[in-house]
């Protein structure tokens, strides 16, 4: 009974090292020292989309909303710089919801053509 509750807790511990070592050796993205927009980055981005929100479901036309919020399109805790090419005009609801999650490269390439246009 004894040997069976050791062999348990030894198991138990490897199994702590080993996650313990994967967490500590994930490699670690490069993220840009600069975090956030500067205000005439934030601004060149309004006059860009023209006050509006960029953001366009697939189905649905470009949302009607005003544009508060200066987010990267990859986003910084991924490894998105924070340079003009990498920013898009947001409203509140969806930079909320964007998150930190990567777009399609057809949601960039929408984004692209779009802005061709205003």
């Amino acid at each position: 009974m004894q040997t069976h509750l050791l062999i348990t807790c030894l198991a138990i511990a490897a199994a702590g090292i080993l996650v313990l070592a994967t967490i500590t050796c994930r490699e670690r993205r490069w993220r840009d020292p600069i975090r956030f927009y500067s205000w005439p980055d934030k601004q060149l981005l309004i006059r860009q989309a023209n006050g509006r929100c960029e953001h366009k479901s697939p189905l649905w036309r470009r949302c009607p909303a005003r544009g508060t919020q200066a987010d990267h399109i990859v986003p910084w805790s991924r490894g998105g710089q924070t340079a003009l090419w990498n920013g898009q005009l947001l409203c509140n609801r969806h930079n909320k919801r964007k998150s930190n999650r990567v777009p399609s490269a057809l949601y960039r390439w929408r984004l692209q053509r779009r802005r061709t246009k205003y």
